[in-house]
């Protein structure tokens, strides 16, 4: 849950999802590239991933590689890619005020 609730924030980037993705893959690289993993058991082994995965250390990682990305990192996405919001929809959240919250 809290994996998700940290992606829901689009903290730092709206695709720190792609970051988390690579910090996962970097963290289990050996294991990957010594076992010469097809597509299937790559995908395989990521899904048995699934609560195994050292959260705090993965989003540490991922948040550095979106740091060091930067600019650049995000000019390498291409526009469209999920979860990107509509224009339409993100000007409408930019605009919302704190009392319109409450």
């Amino acid at each position: 849950m809290r994996l998700w609730e940290v992606l829901w924030t689009h903290y730092l980037s709206e695709h720190l999802h792609l970051y988390v993705c690579v910090a996962i893959l970097r963290r289990h690289r050996s294991k990957i590239i010594g076992e010469e993993m097809d597509f299937d058991t790559l995908l395989k082994f990521i899904n048995e991933l699934s609560g195994h995965i050292n959260l705090d250390g993965t989003l540490r990682d991922a948040e550095a590689l979106c740091i060091c990305a930067g600019e650049n990192g995000e000019a390498c996405i291409p526009p469209g890619t999920p979860p990107s919001l509509p224009f339409e929809i993100t000007s409408m959240y930019n605009q919302q005020d704190d009392d319109d919250i409450l």
